[in-house]
C-alpha cells in the first residue's frame, strides 16, 4: 500500500554515528526516517518523501544486564526474542511480548508502544522503559530517565519519545525495567458456540482473576488455523478462548479453577488446560499461527492491513465484534476476527482481490465504519500498531483540538520537519 525509495540507506553502529548523520541531514533539510526490522503494519518506517533511511539493525548489543536494579540497557536493533532468550538464563524476562517478536526489535517497539498477549496483566512497553537516549533532528543527544523506578520531577519528556515514531528524535539506546520468571504457567483453551458468550467471559474471568493472556479467535480463523496447520484439528465453533495464567503453583492451580469454573457456566465446551510444557506449546500454537493462517479462508485473496487493531472497553466486545462482522457482510469483504480479549483489542484478517480497484473503494470504506464504530463505542483505531502513513488521516478525528497542540511539539523538537515526515498526520 505503501512504497518509496530512500536516495540512500546507512547503518550506524553509534549514537554519534546517528547524531553526525542528523547534523548532515539537518544542515541539508533531508528527510530522515529511522528503521529497525520493518514489521511494522502501518508504513512507519517507510520512506515516502526519499532521503536518508537509518537502518539500525546494526546497533544490536544488549549493553547491561543489572540484576540488583531489575533492568536492562540495550541497543534500539536487539531483537525482542532474542533479549528475553539471554534474561531467561537469568531468571527474568522482558514481558511486552508482539506477535513479531522473533523479528521486531526494541527500538521499534518503544517507537509503537508495542503491546502484545500479555498487556492484559503486565501492560505495554512504555510501562517498561525506564531510560533513553534520543537523537533529535539537530544532533544535539539527550539522555532521559534512569534506574530509579518512580521520579516526580515535572514533565516527563522520557515517556514522550514513547509511541511517535521516530517523528521527534531517534532512539539509540534503552534502559528497561525486567521482572522475574514466574515459578509456573499454565494454558486454558475453551471453545464457546456463541462469540458473543465467550466475550462476556472474558468479562467474568476478568472480575475474579487477571490472567497473563486473554485471547481470542472467532470461526473463520479457526477454520483458516485448521487448514494451515491440519494435525491441530481445532473444533470448527464460533469462536476459542486462549487463556494463560501464571505465578506460584498455588496461583496457578488457583486461576485454572476460577476460569474453567467461569467459562462452563458460560456455556463453554469441552475446557481444556495444562501445565505441561510442550502440551501447552500445542494448545497456543493454533492462537500463534492465526495471522499467517487468515489467507486460507480464501486463497485467491490477499490480507492487507486496515481496521486491523482496534481497542474498545472490554464490556464493548460482544458490541465491537458483532458491528465488525455486520460491516464485513455490507461490503462483502472476508473478514476474520481474533486477537487480545482481555484488553479489548481485536484485531482482524481483511481480504480482498487487490487487483480490483472497487475492492479498495470497498476496503477504505469497511475501515471506516469499523473504526467509527469503535470510537462511538469508547474506543480507539490503534492498540499497539501505531498510526504511521495508514491511519495519519485520522489524527484530527482522533485528538481533535490536541492536535494542534502535537505539531507545535514536533516543531519545537524537529522546527524542519525532516524526522520521518508524513507519519502521524504531520
Amino acid at each position: 500500500m505503501y512504497s518509496s525509495i530512500p536516495d540512500v540507506v546507512v547503518f550506524p553502529q553509534t549514537t554519534d554515528h546517528v547524531s553526525e548523520i542528523m547534523k548532515f541531514a539537518n544542515a541539508k533539510e533531508i528527510p530522515v526516517t529511522p528503521r529497525g526490522a520493518a514489521t511494522g503494519l502501518c508504513g512507519g518506517a517507510v520512506p515516502l518523501k526519499g532521503g536518508i533511511v537509518i537502518d539500525l539493525s546494526k546497533m544490536n548489543k544488549i549493553l547491561e544486564i543489572d540484576l540488583d536494579n531489575f533492568c536492562v540497557r540495550v541497543e534500539p536493533g536487539v531483537i525482542q526474542n532474542e533479549l528475553n532468550q539471554v534474561l531467561n538464563k537469568h531468571g527474568f524476562f522482558f514481558p511486552p511480548t508482539p506477535g513479531s517478536k522473533k523479528m521486531c526489535t526494541i527500538g521499534g517497539m518503544i517507537s509503537t508502544n508495542a503491546g502484545g498477549m500479555t498487556a492484559v496483566k503486565y501492560g505495554v512497553t512504555r510501562n517498561f522503559v525506564l531510560g533513553l537516549k534520543v537523537v533529535l533532528a539537530s544532533g544535539e543527544v539527550l539522555e532521559l530517565g534512569g534506574k530509579t523506578l518512580k521520579r516526580s520531577l515535572g514533565l516527563d519528556l522520557l515517556q514522550l519519545f514513547v509511541g511517535t515514531e521516530g517523528t521527534l528524535g531517534i532512539i539509540t539506546e534503552a534502559l528497561l525495567r525486567i521482572i522475574p520468571l514466574p515459578e509456573e504457567t499454565a494454558v486454558i483453551v475453551a471453545p464457546f458456540e456463541d462469540i458473543y458468550e465467550a466475550a462476556k467471559a472474558v468479562n467474568s474471568v476478568l472480575s475474579r482473576t487477571v490472567p497473563a493472556a486473554i485471547e481470542i479467535m472467532d470461526r473463520g480463523i479457526i477454520k483458516a488455523v485448521n487448514a494451515y496447520i491440519k494435525e491441530l484439528k481445532l473444533p470448527e465453533v464460533e469462536a476459542i478462548l486462549y487463556f494463560e495464567v501464571d505465578g506460584t503453583r498455588e496461583e496457578v492451580q488457583n486461576q485454572i479453577k476460577i476460569i474453567v469454573e467461569t467459562c462452563r457456566n458460560h456455556k463453554s465446551l469441552n475446557v481444556q488446560w495444562t501445565a505441561d510444557s510442550e502440551k501447552k506449546l500445542m494448545l497456543w500454537q493454533g492462537r500463534e499461527a492465526a495471522g499467517g493462517a487468515i489467507m486460507n479462508l480464501d486463497r485467491r485473496l490477499v490480507r492487507v492491513y486496515e481496521a486491523e487493531d482496534v481497542c474498545v472497553p472490554i464490556s464493548k466486545i460482544p458490541d465491537m465484534v458483532k458491528r465488525f462482522q455486520e460491516i464485513s457482510k455490507k461490503y462483502g469483504i472476508p473478514v476474520g476476527l481474533y486477537g487480545h480479549a482481555g484488553d479489548g483489542n481485536i484485531h482482524s484478517g481483511v481480504l480482498i482481490d487487490v487487483r480490483n480497484p472497487e475492492e479498495w473503494r470497498k476496503l477504505k470504506n469497511l475501515a471506516r465504519e469499523v473504526y467509527e464504530t469503535a470510537m462511538s463505542l469508547g474506543g480507539n483505531i490503534s492498540a499497539e500498531h501505531g498510526i504511521g502513513a495508514l491511519r495519519a488521516e485520522w489524527m484530527g478525528r482522533i485528538h481533535g483540538g490536541g492536535l494542534k497542540y502535537i505539531k507545535k511539539i514536533k516543531e519545537a523538537f524537529d522546527p524542519k520537519g525532516i524526522l520521518n515526515p508524513s507519519k502521524l498526520g504531520m
